[in-house]
């Protein structure tokens, strides 16, 4: 990346190079912001507007009826495409002013900058976009879960640092998805909260002569409270940014399981089977060579979401202290592309876990069989059928473990012999351990049920920890829920105030 500074004549290296084709080929990507909907904001904003000033007596009833009539007629013909918030503010406040008499023209917007009615137009469209999002999500945990419903006793390996490490199940590897899925979650919630707050009565910095009450206009439009100082509420960025590290959080949970999945495909094609609508042949003349091409785009199009949101970021943090002004157009297409490809992202997600991928239970289980087992378990072993004392216990199935590793063995394949071999040099005796007790023991099933405490892959505390996270999906919801009802109530509001102006006869 070149510098901006004139004395640095040093010149950008190949990586940087790279980083900038990249950021480019984000931003070229970019799909514009929903035009129309955006529109609709601004037009409840000036519903608002017209309202409080009605409030405060600055417009007569009469001017108010007037400008009122004029927004939902301007509303209900604003068919423009326009994706210049910009421009698009401006010829929706030229419009209304056109379609009142003279003496009034103007009158709507007093009190109320262009700057500050293009960021509250946009934190309403962006709070609805950022909770539909969230919606997506709680799908995507909903699925993972009803997955690992249906797999609370499916043995399969789990691994540390890519080695064999233990027997669990896939019910219990799915909580290390749904975990981060759900704290990942309360971050993008929070993000909506802190996106509803109104910046509206700001002004330029300092707020206009013509004033409103900023909480009873917030309160109108459905924002759960104002931004309090005017300076932050002209150019606070940082909320925006709160959203867009929520974004890339949520990407981040859907790469790391998708590559995880891709590492067992390619490393162990038979543990899991790949629905045929999710695969491909690149190579026609391979017919046999079939890749899990969906899921390979998944893993891009999560790594997408975070490059884009981290370009986003960069952008709003480099706009200058106060007001946004004219560079909202280019924050609102950065921003709305990094929200339309994590939705994506999260259908596709969710989609995947439901519909692509094929268990292989046998395998698993058989796998899981031959899978280290700690020497822990085999000195509780001794302990229970030899009553040894711990200490020695410990030795002997240290040294017993330690002599299969020399010979290149899995644990599982721990004989009598191993033991009484290292039983020899602890306690100066052969232990003559019977293999039916021992096998049993090691077993991958018997090891999962010894495994009591809370969060182990034992079914019971399976179970129990799938039950809480049922009530977590379930009480995420509400809470989305509340917050979409109190919003579609204030756009209910407002379109019966326009409804009722436009029936009201003029003066």
């Amino acid at each position: 990346m070149t510098t901006n500074n004139p004395i640095d004549d040093t010149q950008a290296s190949p990586e940087d190079e790279a980083n900038a084709r990249t950021n480019a080929t984000v931003e070229a990507s970019l799909p514009t912001p929903d035009a129309h909907s955006i529109a609709s904001q601004i037009s409840r904003i000036q519903a608002a507007q017209i309202v409080m000033l009605q409030r405060q007596r600055v417009v007569d009833d009469a001017a108010a009826s007037a400008m009122l009539r004029a927004v939902d007629s301007v509303q209900l013909g604003y068919r423009d495409q326009e994706s210049a918030v910009w421009a698009m503010a401006e010829a929706l406040d030229d419009r209304v002013n056109a379609a009142i008499p003279g003496e009034i023209a103007g009158a709507g917007s007093l009190g109320r900058t262009r700057s500050e009615t293009i960021h509250t137009a946009l934190r309403l469209f962006w709070r609805e976009r950022t909770a539909k999002i969230a919606s997506r999500s709680l799908v995507f945990r909903a699925v993972l879960h009803e997955l690992a419903q249906a797999h609370v006793v499916t043995v399969m390996g789990a691994f540390a640092d890519r080695k064999a490490a233990a027997p669990t199940t896939l019910a219990h590897f799915l909580g290390g998805v749904l975990g981060p899925a759900e704290s990942t979650w309360k971050r993008l919630l929070a993000s909506v909260d802190a996106l509803d707050r109104s910046p509206l009565g700001s002004g330029l910095l300092v707020g206009e002569v013509f004033s409103v009450d900023r909480t009873d206009v917030a309160e109108l439009l459905g924002f759960r409270e104002p931004i309090e100082n005017t300076i932050d509420a002209s150019g606070s960025v940082e909320d925006i940014v709160e959203v867009l590290e929520a974004l890339a959080a949520q990407a981040a949970v859907v790469r790391r399981f998708v590559n995880e999945l891709l590492t067992w495909i390619r490393t162990d094609p038979t543990s899991f089977f790949i629905d045929e609508r999710w695969e491909a042949v690149p190579e026609p003349t391979h017919p046999g060579h079939a890749v899990s091409l969906r899921l390979e785009h998944l893993a891009y199009d999560a790594q997408h979401v975070e490059v884009s949101a981290r370009g986003a970021v960069d952008l709003l943090r480099s706009q200058p202290y106060g007001p946004v002004s004219v560079n909202w157009d280019r924050i609102s297409q950065s921003v709305d592309g990094v929200m339309s490809h994590t939705e994506a992202l999260l259908e596709d997600a969710a989609g995947a876990v439901r519909e692509a991928l094929i268990v292989n239970r046998a395998y698993l289980a058989n796998r899981a069989g031959r899978l280290f087992s700690t020497a822990s378990d085999v000195a509780e072993f001794l302990m229970e059928t030899e009553q040894l004392s711990p200490a020695a216990a410990q030795r002997i199935a240290g040294l017993a473990i330690a002599s299969l590793k020399e010979s290149n063995l899995e644990a599982s394949a721990i004989t009598p012999n191993h033991i009484d071999s290292a039983a020899v040099l602890v306690i100066g005796q052969e232990l003559k351990v019977e293999m039916e007790p021992l096998g049993r023991y090691i077993a991958p099933r018997r090891y999962i049920e010894r495994r009591g405490v809370l969060g182990s892959p034992q079914a019971d505390r399976t179970r129990a920890w799938l039950e809480t996270v049922e009530a977590s999906i379930q009480r995420d919801d509400n809470a989305l829920h509340s917050r979409r009802e109190r919003w579609n109530q204030s756009a209910e509001a407002i379109s019966s105030l326009l409804s009722e102006s436009a029936e009201s006869p003029e003066n």
